[in-house]
């Protein structure tokens, strides 16, 4: 009889499933599309009860189109973007939308947080800093918490269970409210240095009451529950399948990559630029965005993330790049292999156009904004679109040498995402950031990650080493080009020099639209 694993992502946008047998071989996958909703300025929400129905109906689809007998997943694993926050009363009744991780609504409370209090005393961020080792921000529960507390007091008193989108979704699965380290000390929540909920750091936040409603955590491979009757009827599981603890979702594409040890740099060029690296050792560095508990049990994830990656392309091909769609079209291809073809087609060093892929967010500033500098009528598409793929690049490596700054090594990246699968793209990160990339073979790398870890619950495999000895695959590697490195780096320091010189202009723009 054959064998097969699940693996549950739920992304910003996208509700997915995805089926794999023992070797880390996709059978298939669906998705659903899940509309963020912006009831009020800074406000980005979800209906929590369509992303829960899109979840069980990807779930479904992917077992019919896989064609196999529900009975042979042996375990479920899960997980989604982290941060945010879905509100469940104590019936088991959601409580409002789930709140996404973009949202901004608790700003002031952050910024307050930031503040010293006067004669010398720290601030909170500072107080919890050694703590929880990431720097606080608006979308975080704990943040998100203190604003219900203040502003929606009888919302806050009817909360039964805090939850993780990751978590909320499980929660459906198995009707057990759980969390894993991995997620959980994300959320500035979680004593993660201790490994414990710490009353006195809750009390700081003013929501020390909240602590019964926050979920213990678990290993991101245990298994956690298992699926409801109720759930087995919306998603054609099993039910009594067993479902694991899951994974924030930059910890199931690590996993998903083979990235489990230390000196492999983890990539993900998609919506988010999030570079990652597996450390024995916690670090406690305010320079960087965050060091958070790895789901393989006893090593710590640092990560510097920011909305500056591949989406910016997304952005451009679809305000832009028309005739290419039509092109794209009539030779049956993506229109994105049209751009890979145009980029490719112009050698590194062929464009002195510099850009800012600013367009979602920044990790220079918060009011930052994209542009394109030292345009010309001499410059064509395929020389801005070259710009962008090389500003996407400098983005991800300005988050590579803080981590490098902070101390931690690399030898080696692994590259995932949305631009993985250009090799221009592929070839371009390994010259910039001077190290090898390897790409591994799997498209839904978070799903296979949490499904990985759930081969562990189930016993299929006996640790993560294990597991992606078993299940992950390289599909192509590229070597840094000696020629090429100067000529993206001479770049790179013309786009530092350009942050710098428009940080004045930046607060001067955001005036503009106010």
């Amino acid at each position: 009889m054959a064998q097969y694993l699940m693996g549950v992502d739920n992304g910003l946008t996208v509700s997915k499933a995805a089926i794999f047998d023992l070797n880390g071989r996709e059978v298939a996958s669906q998705g659903h599309k899940v509309e963020l909703s912006y009831p009020k300025p800074a406000w980005v929400e979800r209906d929590s009860e369509v992303v829960w129905r899109t979840t069980a109906q990807a779930i479904r689809e992917a077992i019919d189109k896989a064609g196999i007998d529900p009975r042979d997943i042996v375990a479920v694993g899960n997980s989604a973007h982290g941060n945010g926050m879905y509100l469940v009363d104590r019936d088991g009744q959601s409580l409002g939308h789930g709140i996404t991780s973009m949202d901004c609504r608790a700003t002031g409370i952050i910024e307050e947080w930031r503040l010293s209090p006067g004669g010398g005393a720290p601030s909170v961020q500072e107080l919890v800093f050694p703590a929880i080792m990431t720097n606080i921000w608006a979308a975080q529960p704990a943040a998100l918490l203190a604003w219900f507390k203040r502003n929606r007091p009888e919302t806050y008193r009817e909360i039964g269970w805090a939850l993780p989108c990751k978590d909320y979704v499980k929660y459906r699965l198995t009707g057990v409210a759980t969390t894993d380290y991995s997620d959980i000390s994300g959320t500035s929540l979680y004593d993660s240095l201790n490994r414990r909920f710490s009353p006195e750091m809750l009390d700081l936040y003013g929501i020390a009451d909240i602590l019964p409603a926050l979920p213990q955590p678990v290993e991101s491979h245990q298994v956690a529950g298992r699926v409801t009757s109720e759930a087995a009827a919306l998603t054609g599981l099993l039910e009594g399948t067993p479902v694991v603890g899951g994974m924030f979702d930059i910890d199931a594409s690590a996993v998903g990559a083979g990235v489990i040890d230390e000196e492999t740099l983890c990539v993900i060029a998609g919506t988010w630029s999030i570079n990652e690296v597996v450390s024995r050792t916690p670090f406690a560095d305010p320079n960087l965005v965050m060091c958070t508990l790895f789901a393989a049990t006893g090593r710590w994830l640092v990560t510097e993330p920011s909305a500056t990656s591949a989406t910016n392309l997304e952005w451009f091909v679809n305000n832009f790049c028309y005739e290419e769609k039509m092109i794209a079209q009539q030779r049956g291809i993506s229109v994105y292999e049209v751009c890979n073809e145009m980029v490719g087609g112009l050698p590194p060093g062929s464009t002195d156009v510099i850009f800012h892929p600013f367009l979602f967010g920044s990790n220079a500033q918060a009011n930052a904004r994209a542009g394109f500098y030292g345009l010309g009528a001499w410059h064509t598409k395929a020389h801005v679109l070259r710009a962008l793929y090389e500003g996407v690049v400098y983005g991800h490596l300005d988050h590579v040498n803080r981590l490098r700054r902070a101390g931690l090594k690399m030898s080696v990246a692994r590259l995932t995402g949305g631009g993985a699968r250009s090799e221009v793209w592929s070839q371009m990160f390994s010259d910039a950031l001077e190290l090898p990339v390897e790409v591994p073979a799997a498209s839904e790398i978070a799903a296979l990650g949490v499904a990985m870890a759930a081969g562990i619950g189930a016993g299929v495999y006996t640790d993560y080493a294990d597991a992606v000895r078993r299940a992950v695959q390289i599909v192509r590697r590229h070597e840094p080009d000696g020629d090429a490195t100067p000529k993206y780096l001479a770049r790179y320091a013309e786009y530092r020099c350009l942050l710098e010189a428009m940080r004045e202009p930046w607060h001067r723009l955001e005036k503009l639209s106010m």
